[in-house]
């Protein structure tokens, strides 16, 4: 586990890429999963549905340049967050940038999804 200097961030490596039907596993400490998305690159049209334990969050949200926030209680045990590709855009495939925090790690994500494919981050805490 990464060290934490003062009250910086600590950001885990580099971003995890995760295309069509891949998972992502993490060890979670937080009651509550601080969440970014957003589109890192040129906004060309992607959307995504976005569920944590089976419950949609996003439907057919459109990936901007700005983040978008989500605060969630996370529930003990296995918390599964699934992204589908709902839109490829002009640019396929889809893409969009995560950054999942807890307490003061960040993990960086991003998912490159061909349309109506999903992957998942798993956490457990």
């Amino acid at each position: 586990m990464p060290s934490l200097v003062g009250s910086e961030m600590c950001i885990r490596d580099r971003p995890k890429i995760i295309t069509d039907e891949n998972n992502f596993e993490i060890k979670w400490e937080s009651k509550f999963l601080n969440l970014y998305i957003w589109d890192s690159s040129n906004e060309d049209g992607d959307e995504i549905n976005l569920s944590i334990n089976n419950e949609i969050i996003l439907s057919n949200y459109l990936t901007k340049n700005k983040p978008k926030k989500i605060k969630y209680k996370l529930r003990k045990g296995k918390n599964i967050l699934k992204i589908k590709a709902t839109s490829v855009g002009t640019l396929p495939p889809n893409t969009a940038r995560f950054e999942l925090i807890d307490n003061k790690i960040k993990y960086p994500i991003i998912t490159e999804l061909k349309l109506n494919k999903t992957a998942e981050i798993i956490i457990l805490k």
